[in-house]
């Protein structure tokens, strides 16, 4: 009779498991918000399959392959091996054919252990579980009313993984609710693989990280059919949290190959409020999540601070959100939708903060849209939360309310045969920042395209709005010619925790990139260079380029044909005798008439003048170029990047000279006083037009003869020009003769004599 019993026992509890609510994950694959039903879930090794037992299954196989109580009297212990000797060392057995995808527990048939073992009962325990409460475990409710449920404990979340029921369509069961706690490291991928059904859930302020930088692969594998993952935050549970962090090391250049959590074909994940996955650097697709053949429903929680290959989420195919979302400051993208995906809002949400790119943009392609039944002012309203990536696109929404398609910008509207420029790519290459000196990095980029480069350093934990609002154009003067790695040398690092941000101008017109290394990682602060002994006893001199004085062009000049004035430019610092490291000054370059003059119309000579002459008098913008010098401790070398401006006045704007007008008398005069030879005064305009001033400033250059003392400034980088003496312009002149162009030769080497 005990036997019969027992057996009625046990067929009752598996006909209340089977008849337990359906799951909360959709048909179509869609992950609930939580698994509310899920402490509900029977003992380890319960299954649909518990119900399928054979009908002739006979009473002795059910008492061989269930333990006996351990306080079991020794006259049935007898009985109990009389009756099937063969079944005693199951226990062993299943232990030692346990692997990770089949605990050990499971080997027992599921209608053998619906109801959770009594008071005296052994148990076999599955892989990693411990009787020792642990920060890890899964609740499973008594079969029986009025029993107290089990609590299992584990050592890590993939041995509760293993040791969850698999799913069973016939009982459409909950997912397995894992409740964690604490802070949890992981040594290999945690992989929820197909028919199985999990929701790991945050009892209190949960952190889960990498254990070490040796471990670069996806935290979290979702893969196979009705293989779900799900991340929640236990309903109630004071200051209860969730954020999975993939950050490996405090160095913004270190990077992993995997994603926070992959999902594959017939899988699905989901994530609700409270939970956050930040910080992932990864060459993954989704620096935060990579879905390939899957689902993903966002039902609330953060994204943030990740970067993948294509942005922090990388889905090919449709991505349900609702409730609060928040997916931003991530790069380069927030949401990469591939193909024609798009964004279906599956419930209300509210105060949500999501931006997408759509791989397949163009105007009027479908972006966003909602479930079936869904109510058009709602709709409207989460609208209004989500947008696009860039400012190419807005969203509009359709004719009935319930979908929102991407409208190109109207400036844009017009389309043009130019096509669109492709983005450039700018990364950090892995392991090569290091520390030159106390104030000195190096390290290299790569880039897959022509460009102009810069950098600048800004304060630690500066946002990612302010430092794209900080970028000048103007300021990339570092030339990359060609694709390939590039090397970057970045000085006067501050003091103080700063990150170093390269940006990128593409020749091609593509948008400029930025990419930020932080220099305050703990380690890599750690190996910063003991500044320098310095003598210096004042603060290092800096200048402006205004600061600059130019002399020997004031006053009215006659440009008389072949006529030149010499002219000094003293640049800011010049002066200074007893530099100390860190002084700056301005180095005088060239001069010209134009403000971006070519290289032919750059000037090193300090000397000014006109072969044809200007004979009406005029104002004419003179362009003065100077480079930064820094002294670096032993002598001044080029500031890096490169900065050449040219001088202003006090009103901003160029320095001007001024041509005197020039009497047809006084013209003819000097062309007499050159030639030798009288020219009698008729009153007519023996001068020719040269003075005419048509294009005079075209027409000013500098003679051949310069030199350091010349430039009035030591310039290293005057050379020699072609010679502007006025013989070629006078040979038009019956007048001229070779006793004039000997006198000038004679002069010019009085000139350089002195």
């Amino acid at each position: 009779m005990r036997r019969k019993q027992l057996y009625a026992i046990i067929l009752a509890g598996a006909l209340a498991a089977s008849s337990a609510p359906a799951a909360v994950f959709a048909a179509e694959g869609d992950v609930a918000a939580t698994a509310e039903t899920s402490e509900e879930n029977p003992v380890d090794g319960e299954t649909a399959a518990a119900t399928e037992a054979p009908a002739e299954e006979t009473l002795a196989d059910t008492t061989a392959a269930t333990e006996a109580p351990a306080e079991q009297a020794p006259a049935q212990e007898a009985a109990a091996a009389t009756e099937a000797p063969a079944q005693e060392a199951a226990p062993s057995e299943q232990t030692q054919q346990t692997t990770e995808e089949t605990p050990a527990v499971q080997e027992t048939p599921a209608a053998e252990t619906t109801e959770a073992p009594e008071a005296g009962e052994e148990t076999t325990l599955a892989e990693g579980e411990s009787t020792k409460p642990t920060a890890i475990s899964i609740t499973m409710k008594a079969a029986e009313e009025g029993a107290e449920d089990k609590v299992r404990y584990f050592d890590t979340i993939q041995h509760a993984i293993n040791a969850a029921p698999e799913y069973n369509a016939e009982t459409n069961r909950d997912a397995t609710v894992i409740e964690v706690s604490g802070q949890i490291e992981l040594e290999n991928t945690v992989t929820v693989k197909a028919n199985k059904k999990v929701c790991i859930r945050a009892t209190n302020a949960v952190t889960i990280t990498r254990t070490s930088n040796a471990f670069t692969d996806d935290m979290f594998e979702v893969t196979g059919e009705n293989a779900e993952l799900q991340f929640d935050v236990k309903e109630g549970a004071e200051g209860a949290s969730f954020t999975v962090s993939g950050k490996i090391s405090d160095e913004e250049s270190a990077s992993v190959g995997g994603s926070i959590v992959s999902v594959g074909t017939g899988a699905a994940f989901g994530m609700d409020a409270g939970v956050t996955l930040k910080e992932n650097n990864s060459a993954a697709n989704g620096g935060a999540i990579t879905n390939v053949g899957g689902n993903i429903v966002l039902k609330g929680g953060t994204i943030t601070g990740n970067n993948g290959a294509k942005g922090a989420v990388y889905s090919d195919s449709d991505i349900k959100v609702q409730g609060t979302v928040v997916v931003k400051e991530n790069q380069p993208a927030n949401i990469y939708l591939a193909g024609t995906s798009a964004l279906v809002v599956s419930g209300a949400m509210t105060n949500s903060d999501i931006s997408f790119t759509q791989e397949k943009a163009a105007d009027k392609q479908v972006a966003v849209k909602s479930v079936e039944n869904f109510a058009a002012a709602d709709f409207n309203t989460a609208v209004g939360q989500i947008k696009y990536d860039t400012t190419d696109y807005t969203l509009a929404l359709a004719e009935n309310g319930l979908s929102a398609t991407l409208q190109k910008k109207a400036a844009e509207a017009t389309a043009t045969p130019t096509p669109t420029p492709a983005p450039l790519t700018l990364k950090y290459k892995s392991g090569t920042l290091k520390w030159k000196d106390h104030t000195t990095v190096t390290l290299q980029m790569t880039t897959d395209g022509p460009c102009k480069w810069y950098y600048f350093f800004v304060d630690a934990g500066t946002d990612t709005k302010t430092i794209q609002n900080m970028y000048v154009a103007n300021d990339a003067t570092n030339v990359m010619s060609t694709s390939g790695s590039f090397d970057v040398t970045a000085v006067k690092v501050p003091e103080k925790d700063s990150w170093l941000v390269i940006c990128a101008k593409p020749d091609s017109g593509a948008k400029a990139k930025m990419s930020v290394v932080k220099l305050n990682g703990s380690s890599f602060k750690k190996k910063r260079p003991a500044a320098a002994a310095t003598t210096t006893t004042r603060p290092a001199k800096t200048y402006k380029v205004s600061e600059s004085t130019v002399t020997g062009l004031d006053g009215e000049l006659k440009f008389f044909p072949g006529k030149f004035y010499e002219f000094t430019v003293t640049g800011a610092g010049m002066d200074n005798t007893s530099p100390v490291q860190g002084d700056e000054r301005w180095y005088p370059v060239y001069w010209s008439t134009k403000k971006n003059p070519t290289t032919e119309q750059q000037n090193t000579t300090w000397r000014i003048g006109s072969g044809k002459g200007i004979k009406d008098g005029a104002s004419y913008n003179i362009y003065i170029f100077l480079k930064k010098q820094v002294y670096n401790g032993k002598e001044w070398e080029d500031a890096t990047p490169q900065d050449i401006k040219y001088i202003t006045g006090s009103n901003g704007k160029a320095l001007t000279f001024t041509a005197a007008s020039i009497s047809d008398k006084e013209w003819n005069a000097y062309i007499a006083e050159l030639s030798g030879t009288p020219i009698p005064d008729n009153g007519g305009d023996n001068g020719g037009n040269g003075g005419s001033g048509d294009d005079a400033d075209a027409e000013l250059t500098a003679t051949a003869a310069a030199s350091e003392k010349d430039a009035g400034s030591k310039s290293k980088s005057a050379v020699s020009t072609a010679d502007e003496s006025p013989i070629g312009t006078m040979s038009a002149l019956a007048a001229l003769s070779l006793l004039a162009g000997g006198y000038i030769v004679v002069r010019k080497r009085k000139k350089e004599e002195q």
